[in-house]
C-alpha cells in the first residue's frame, strides 16, 4: 500500500513555502544541470527505464478577466517558445485554465495558466511541465533555463523541481532498499534530514550543498528526497527529486 502521493508531495511543497536560495558553493551544479548529475548517479546504482520531470511554476500576478488570461497564456507561449496552437478551456468553481499539451523532440510538455477568481480579478499562476528521457534531456534543460531568464527578466520568481524515476528489476527488502538511497545520499554528499518507511516503501529526505535551492523543513534546509517503493508485480521503483519530490511514488 502505498503511503504517500504526488499530491501529498505537491501539497507539502506549498506548505514548506518559496525556495530559498543560499551562497554559491565552489563545486555547485549549475540549476539546469542538476537533473544530468541525477541522471547520472542513480544509473550508477543499477536503476533503469530513467525518466526525469521538470516542473516550474510561478505566480503571474492579477488580471481583471478571462479574456486577459486567455491573452496571458497566448503571450507566455510566445515568450517561452512553446509552440502550441490551440489552448484546452476549463472552468469549475472559482478556477480558470488554459491548458495546452504537445510533444517537442521527444518531450511531452504540459503548458498552463490558472486564474483563481477574488473579488472579481484573478490570481494568476504559470505552470510548465516537461517529460522525458534522458535522450530528451537537452531539450529540458534548454527550455528549463529559458523558463527561469525569461521569467526572471519580467521580475517573477519561478520555482523548479526535478523529479526522475527508474526501476530495478529486483523485489528489494527495506534494508536493501536503504541501501540504495543512502549510496545516492553518498554521491551527492547530502546529510539526511527525514526518514519513512513502511513494508514496502522507504523514504529519505535530506540537503546536499551542490546545488542552491532549498527548502525549510523544521528549521533545517532540505533539497533531495529519495524514495523507493517494491512493486507487487514487477520490481523495485526509485524517484528522487529536487527540493521534494512531486510526482507520484
Amino acid at each position: 500500500m502505498k503511503m504517500w502521493s504526488g499530491l501529498l508531495s505537491l501539497a507539502m511543497l506549498i506548505v514548506l513555502g518559496i525556495v530559498y536560495w543560499v551562497p554559491a558553493q565552489a563545486k555547485e551544479i549549475p540549476d539546469v544541470a542538476i537533473a544530468a548529475r541525477l541522471l547520472a548517479v542513480i544509473e550508477e546504482t543499477g536503476a533503469t527505464g530513467l525518466q526525469v520531470q521538470m516542473r516550474g511554476r510561478t505566480s503571474l500576478g492579477q488580471v481583471e478577466s478571462p479574456a486577459e488570461l486567455e491573452k496571458l497564456a497566448n503571450s507566455w507561449a510566445t515568450e517561452l517558445a512553446i509552440p502550441v496552437t490551440s489552448f484546452v478551456f476549463s472552468q469549475e468553481n472559482h478556477i480558470v485554465s488554459h491548458t495546452a499539451e504537445i510533444i517537442q523532440d521527444g518531450v511531452q510538455v504540459r503548458f498552463e495558466i490558472t486564474g483563481v477568481s477574488i473579488n472579481g480579478a484573478f490570481d494568476t499562476y504559470l505552470v510548465l511541465e516537461l517529460t522525458g528521457s534522458r535522450e530528451s534531456l537537452p531539450y529540458i534543460e534548454s527550455t528549463q533555463d529559458n523558463f527561469v531568464k525569461s521569467l526572471s527578466k519580467a521580475d517573477f520568481i519561478p520555482q523548479i523541481s526535478t523529479c526522475i524515476r527508474g526501476m530495478y528489476n529486483v523485489k528489494m527488502s527495506v534494508d536493501q532498499q536503504e541501501g540504495k538511497i543512502l549510496s545516492i545520499f553518498q554521491a551527492l554528499q547530502a546529510k539526511e534530514r527525514e526518514r519513512l518507511a513502511d513494508e514496502t516503501v522507504v523514504s529519505i529526505s535530506g540537503y546536499t550543498k551542490l546545488w542552491k535551492p532549498f527548502i525549510s523543513l523544521n528549521g533545517d534546509k532540505m533539497n533531495l528526497q529519495v524514495a523507493t517503493h517494491r512493486d507487487s508485480h514487477a520490481g523495485t521503483q526509485i524517484t528522487v527529486g529536487t527540493p521534494i519530490i512531486t510526482v507520484e511514488y
